[in-house]
């Protein structure tokens, strides 16, 4: 069993970005549905958190948080701010 791992930073919460890198991934992984992880900073400035389906967090928050376009979305708070990874 192949799994990947993609790690990358989006400063400026960009969703286009994520989008992209979600569909390279599917490409790549055509049998395996990433799950995002991101820090709970990150979580709170999401654009429209509410459309995604996203829980706020605090810092202290693990786990799953909601879903993003079908995808599982973890708060992980050892990840810096606009760190995203795809596992």
């Amino acid at each position: 069993m192949n799994k990947s791992r993609t790690k990358f930073s989006i400063i400026r919460i960009d969703t286009q970005l994520l989008n992209n890198q979600l569909h390279e991934w599917e490409q790549v992984n055509r049998k395996y549905k990433p799950i995002i992880l991101l820090s709970p900073d990150t979580l709170e400035n999401i654009p429209r958190l509410d459309e995604y389906k996203l829980e706020n967090t605090n810092n202290n928050c693990t786990g799953m948080v909601g879903m993003y376009q079908g995808y599982k979305v973890f708060s992980d708070p050892t990840m810096s701010y606009g760190e995203v990874e795809l596992r």
